[in-house]
């Protein structure tokens, strides 16, 4: 009877420790999927965005694309976050209301280590981002930085860029001293934009000049600029994603206290047609940009693939063969059918006649 009872109680405990064992990884389970499902595809951590993987950029990214700048304003409140081009759009309002050519070389001057100058032209006061990209300028805090999973991507103000592979923000602040130790990776191929081609030869002026201007237009030119911006992201030990996007840059000018500089207006796009790597894509319709800006970027295609590499520890760029044919046209020339004009390369490529959208959509 006795040993009846011991068994009994043994019974008994080994039926409470279990239960308390399927409690606590039922607990624990539960705790994990509440943290996945509280952990969005991103979100502020250090002053900077991050994301789940790089096609929750690409998503926010194209998002971004479709909203006037007060959205984006609001947007940004909502997360706790502060963009470079929030920076920047508070810059270039200061810079739109200069009344005369000194008061650019002041503004110059106070903020010659916040924006990019072009040192080799001094007829163009034209102002830029400090960072050497164009398609990430939208998720870029005004540090240059962004984070893709375990990724910290940095871009500096002498056009570098680095990856912090392992995570750790604290190396941001020094970051060339950890460039010995295979987490901190720079970049040399992706330390500029790859710049495809700016058109001269199809200046609608005939003077082949990367700056287009039209007839009877005095005051007012356009700049067309195809560009591939590239990125890495490390994987695991030797593992990575090497990706690209190619995109066209459109810039307008307009003469002011008797030189060149940027304003804001609106711009344009019709009958696209490239052919990028593997990729061919067409489209009939007229874009026009949301809004005005200085610039604005429409992204045509993007293309990753994964691969092994140990030594070095960043693998070598993606490069795409392009081709690429448009009619572009902005407020300065006018959006009538007459004031668009053919960009193509190579020469001879044909504007598009029907529509073939690419898988992710276009956008500015």
């Amino acid at each position: 009877m006795k040993n009846l009872i011991v068994l009994a109680m043994v019974a008994v405990a080994l039926t409470i420790f279990n239960g308390c064992q399927k409690d606590e990884l039922v607990r624990q389970l539960a705790d994990e999927q509440s943290q996945l499902a509280i952990k969005p595809d991103v979100y502020v951590e250090n002053g900077y965005l991050a994301f789940k993987n790089m096609e929750a950029v690409d998503s926010v990214i194209q998002m971004l694309g479709k909203m006037t700048t007060i959205e984006k304003e609001i947007w940004e409140t909502q997360m706790g976050f502060k963009s470079a081009r929030a920076e920047f759009d508070k810059l270039f309002n200061e810079y739109d209301k200069l009344e005369s050519y000194g008061a650019f070389l002041a503004f110059k001057e106070r903020n010659k280590d916040k924006l990019k100058f072009n040192e080799t032209d001094l007829t163009d006061c034209s102002i830029d981002y400090l960072f050497a990209t164009k398609y990430f300028l939208p998720i870029l805090n005004k540090e240059g930085e962004f984070q893709v999973g375990k990724n910290i991507f940095k871009y500096t103000n002498q056009m570098e860029q680095f990856i912090v592979t392992d995570g750790d923000f604290t190396k941001l602040k020094n970051i060339y001293s950890h460039l010995g130790d295979n987490i901190v990776v720079s970049v040399p191929p992706l330390k500029s934009i790859s710049i495809v081609h700016t058109f001269p030869e199809d200046d609608p002026s005939g003077n082949n000049n990367s700056y287009h201007r039209k007839v009877n237009i005095n005051d007012r030119k356009l700049k067309n600029e195809l560009f591939i911006d590239q990125y890495i992201t490390n994987i695991s030990v030797g593992y990575w994603k090497r990706g690209y996007y190619v995109c066209l840059n459109q810039r307008g000018q307009k003469i002011s206290w008797g030189n060149w500089r940027d304003y804001s207006t609106t711009y344009g796009m019709r009958k696209i047609r490239c052919e990028i790597g593997a990729h061919y894509h067409h489209d009939i319709n007229t874009h026009i940009s949301l809004e005005s800006s200085s610039s604005v970027t429409f992204l045509l295609d993007n293309d990753a693939e994964f691969i092994y590499w140990q030594t070095p520890y960043s693998p070598p760029a993606l490069t795409p063969s392009i081709k690429y044919a448009a009619e572009v046209s902005f407020r300065g020339f006018g959006f009538e059918d007459n004031n668009f004009y053919k960009i193509d390369i190579p020469a001879g490529y044909s504007l598009a006649d029907s529509n073939n959208y690419p898988s992710t959509g276009w956008g500015y």
